[in-house]
This record gives C-alpha cells, sequence and structure tokens, in this order.
C-alpha cells in the first residue's frame, strides 16, 4: 500500500491518527470499569449520565472543529485538540466525586467529537489518489485501536483486581485506566505540531508555495506538478526556476486525479504566480441549505445517522450487559473478541477499499448487519439451551462486528471529505458528523429502556429494519467516489 511514498507521509498520519486512538479510548473505557467508577464516587447508576455527558459534548466539539480547521488548518486545530483530551483525561482520573468525572468527560467529549472531523480531514487532504481510501480507512482502524486498549486495559477485573499498590498507596484499577490517555494526547502534540499543514488548507487561504512543498515532502518521487493545481504548479515551477507545465491534469491518467477531490475544484485566478491570493472564504451554516449543495447535504447526513441507525453503539456501550444476558460466562472477553473482531476487518476494509469501492462495500455492510442481528433476535428468541445461546449470540454479534467494519464504520468518515466541496467542507463537514454524535446520544439513551420494554430480540429486530432501510435508501442514492476527481463528483451531486 505504502510502496514509492516517503516516510514522512506515513509518520503524518500516525500523528494524525493518534486522535482516532484517543476518540475510541473514551468511548470503550467505561465498558469494563463502569461498576468500579460508580461504587466509589458515591454509588448509583452514573454509567448512563457519564456515556451521555461525552456524547453530547462531542456532538458540540464536532460543531466547533470544523470551522477551527478552515482557520487554522487541520493539522494546527488537531494540535491544539490534545489540550481538551489531556485535560479530560486528567479530571477524570483525580475525580473523587461525580461532579469532576462528569467535568473530565465532557472535556474528553469536546476533544473526542474534534479529532472526529479533524482526523479525517487532515488525512483525505494529505493522502495520494491511489492509497486514499486505505489512508482514509485508517482513520476507524485507530478508533478500533483504541477502543479494543480500552478493552485490554480494563482485563484485570476480570481476574479480580480492582486496585494497584502505587508508592505505597492503593490505587483504584480505573484511575490507572484514565491516566494511560494522557500518553497518546502528549506524543500527538509533540508529533503532529511537526508535520505538514494540509496542502488543501494552504492552497485555500493563498500559500501555493508551501502547498507545492508539502506535497512534494509529503508524496516524494510520486509527486508531478502537472498533475496538481494551477496555483501549485506555478508555485513548484518558481520554486525550481523552470516554466510551469500547464494543462497536464486534463490528460487522463489515473495519477493525474491524485488531489482532485481535494485542489483540483479550488478555481480562481492567478495561475501563473507562485505567491496568490487566497481563495474564496469558506462559506457559513447559511450555504449549506443553498439548493445547488441539497443533494450532497443529503447524502453526507444520511451516511453518518444510517451509521448510528445500524445499532453499532448499542454492541459497542451495552455489549458487557448483553452478554451477560446471554447467558455468556465471560462478558468482558466476549467484548474483547468483539473489539479484536472490528479492529481485523477494518483493516480488511482498508485493503479492499481502492479496489471493490465504497459503495459496494457499504451495501455489502448494511445487508450483512441486518441479517446478524435478525439471527441474534431469532437465538434470543426460541427456546435454545442456555449453553448454546451464549456462544450463538456471539457469533451473531462478531458477525455484524464483521460487516460494520467492513463498510458501515470506516465508510461515512472517508467518503465525506471525498463529496464535499471545498467551499463548505469545515461547516458541512462538522454538522454531518455532529449528525453521528447527536444520533449516537439518541441510540445510547433510549437503548436501555428499548431493552427493558423489547427485550434483546425486539430491540435488535428493530435494528435490523434500519439497516435494511439504509441499504434501500443507499442503493438509489449513493454514488461510487473510487478513484474519481472532483469535478466528476460534484457534477453529480452539485447543482
Amino acid at each position: 500500500m505504502g510502496k514509492g511514498y516517503p516516510l514522512l507521509l506515513w509518520l503524518s498520519a500516525g500523528a494524525c491518527l493518534l486522535g482516532s486512538v484517543q476518540f475510541g479510548y473514551h468511548i470503550g473505557i467505561l465498558n469494563t470499569s463502569e461498576p468500579y467508577v460508580e461504587a466509589d464516587l458515591g454509588g448509583g447508576q452514573q454509567g448512563a449520565a457519564l456515556v451521555g455527558v461525552l456524547i453530547a459534548a462531542a456532538t458540540l466539539g464536532s460543531l466547533a472543529a470544523g470551522r477551527a480547521a478552515d482557520r487554522l488548518g487541520p493539522r494546527t486545530a488537531g494540535v491544539l485538540n490534545n489540550a481538551l483530551l489531556l485535560a479530560g483525561a486528567a479530571c477524570s482520573m483525580c475525580a473523587g466525586r461525580l461532579a469532576p468525572m462528569l467535568l473530565g468527560r465532557a472535556l474528553a467529549g469536546l476533544g473526542c467529537g474534534a479529532a472526529s472531523v479533524l482526523v479525517p480531514r487532515y488525512l483525505a487532504e494529505t493522502a495520494p489518489l491511489a492509497i486514499r481510501g486505505a489512508l482514509g480507512t485508517l482513520a476507524q482502524v485507530f478508533i478500533n485501536v483504541g477502543i479494543l486498549a480500552a478493552y485490554l486495559i480494563g482485563f484485570p477485573y476480570e481476574a479480580g483486581a480492582a486496585s494497584v499498590q502505587l508508592l505505597g498507596h492503593e490505587v483504584a484499577w480505573w484511575r490507572i485506566m484514565f491516566a494511560a490517555a494522557l500518553g497518546p494526547a502528549l506524543l500527538q502534540s509533540a508529533t503532529l505540531a511537526l508535520c505538514p499543514e494540509s496542502p488543501a488548507w494552504l492552497l485555500r487561504v493563498g500559500r501555493a508555495d508551501r502547498a507545492a512543498r508539502a506535497l512534494r515532502r509529503l508524496h516524494g518521487p510520486a509527486f508531478r506538478p502537472e498533475d496538481h493545481h494551477p496555483k501549485v504548479r506555478a508555485a513548484a515551477a518558481a520554486a525550481t526556476g523552470q516554466p510551469a507545465v500547464m494543462g497536464a491534469a486534463t490528460g487522463g491518467s489515473r495519477q493525474a486525479d491524485a488531489e482532485q477531490p481535494l485542489l483540483g475544484s479550488l478555481a480562481g485566478p492567478g495561475e501563473g504566480q507562485a505567491e496568490v491570493q487566497p481563495e474564496a472564504e469558506h462559506l457559513g451554516w447559511g450555504a449549506l441549505r443553498a439548493p445547488r449543495y441539497r443533494r450532497v447535504m443529503v447524502l453526507a447526513a444520511a451516511l453518518p445517522l444510517a451509521q448510528q441507525a445500524s445499532g453499532i453503539n448499542t454492541v459497542i456501550f451495552f455489549s458487557t450487559q448483553v452478554f451477560q444476558q446471554a447467558g455468556l460466562q465471560s462478558p468482558i472477553l466476549g467484548s474483547i473478541a468483539m473489539g479484536a473482531t472490528n479492529l481485523a476487518f477494518t483493516v480488511v476494509a482498508a485493503l479492499l477499499m481502492d479496489r471493490a469501492g465504497r459503495r459496494v462495500l457499504l451495501l455489502t455492510s448494511f445487508a450483512g448487519m441486518a441479517a446478524c442481528l435478525a439471527a441474534l433476535a431469532a437465538v434470543m428468541r426460541l427456546p435454545i439451551p442456555q449453553a448454546l445461546g451464549g456462544p450463538a449470540s456471539l457469533g451473531c454479534v462478531l458477525g455484524y462486528m464483521t460487516f460494520f467494519a467492513l463498510g458501515a464504520g470506516p465508510i461515512p468518515y472517508l467518503y465525506m471529505p471525498e463529496v464535499l466541496p471545498q467551499e463548505i467542507m469545515g461547516t458541512a463537514q462538522a454538522f454531518s458528523t455532529s449528525l453521528n454524535w447527536l444520533s449516537n446520544l439518541v441510540v445510547g439513551s433510549t437503548f436501555p429502556a428499548m431493552l427493558a420494554a423489547l427485550g434483546i430480540s425486539g430491540s435488535y429486530l428493530v435494528y435490523a429494519a434500519l439497516n435494511v432501510a439504509a441499504f434501500i435508501f443507499l442503493e438509489a442514492r449513493m454514488v461510487e467516489t473510487k478513484q474519481r476527481s472532483a469535478e466528476s463528483i460534484q457534477a453529480e451531486l452539485v447543482e
């Protein structure tokens, strides 16, 4: 996948992806530690509040992150975002009462919401076309790394160890788990600041010379000025003292499309100038209602809603309880197996993304998830002995996670930067991502009541039907973006 690209491209992607690791870790940390946190902070059923405040804050964080990226650049905004993640982890780690813990979860939620916008955007705006799908999918891979890390770090609870001796003091293990979140935040603060800023953002703010240098450093020998926006060609020519090669990007080669989804649609004057005026300002929230963007915005809004309507976070947030009700003897091990499956098949999706395409994988994903949830409902409904019911339900959940990881997990975050025009990128991506978090909050807060009213089987039949509805909608509306330029995508989606 990475043949021919310089180490800097992978270092930049890795530094950026630490934001996804933190995102996943903060989502998964309470899955194993929730009852111990509740006991140490005064008892009572506080888990829903601790999960809910994270998601509510993440909705706000995602709304703010798009405009922050437009003004500061995705990389710079990502570096600054670690202040929220560090403060959130530290506050949660030291909490002695519920209020400080809620504050810590809120700060971490703001950071997670921002990361859910900033990471996919930076990856999309730095990746060459040939590996754009695979590199973009890594955002979901590393979210799963974070979730699985949270499950694994909580494994001592499976062995009955709720605390550890540290410098002569007994420290609750859940505090160690929150302390571990400080590591990725500190590492990203140090490494991402050393990486190039997004070339697409640099070009839009009138820094074509820096955009050309960033592309040359990131893409190495694969960088060809003639394959890029005229302003990048002019800047590269000025830097080398040679005349710019104009018009080569329309020659029809696959490489010629390499930056088109990000740089090719930034039309404007000044092709022969290395130092150029900034492009038109990024448009505000009102532009999202413009008729010309209606089709692309319907699609951009539908994808994150469909992802959450698939029921994924009922599995992530409540998997331990689901496995217990299913009779599985070790629910923590069940959660670890689920996280490992999610991670493994998201890696498979990364390998397939630039071959099979986004549309085929996503439709397969929703069809498979519907079938697995229907099977899970049948296992719960039928009079199956408990010794068989636990493994059968685990098999259905792992099958569901496999199909989720192949499409519904990675594709929404990958797809949005590919289809959204640059002039509305920040606000549109923030809006769509906030819908994801808001629907996440709705699903997480309603699932316990649904579980009480309908039982496991009835609840998962509802989500199976929602997956079928998502399949029907996307089969009619979704366009393929694999190896396509901005002009061809926007000709189809923007009026």
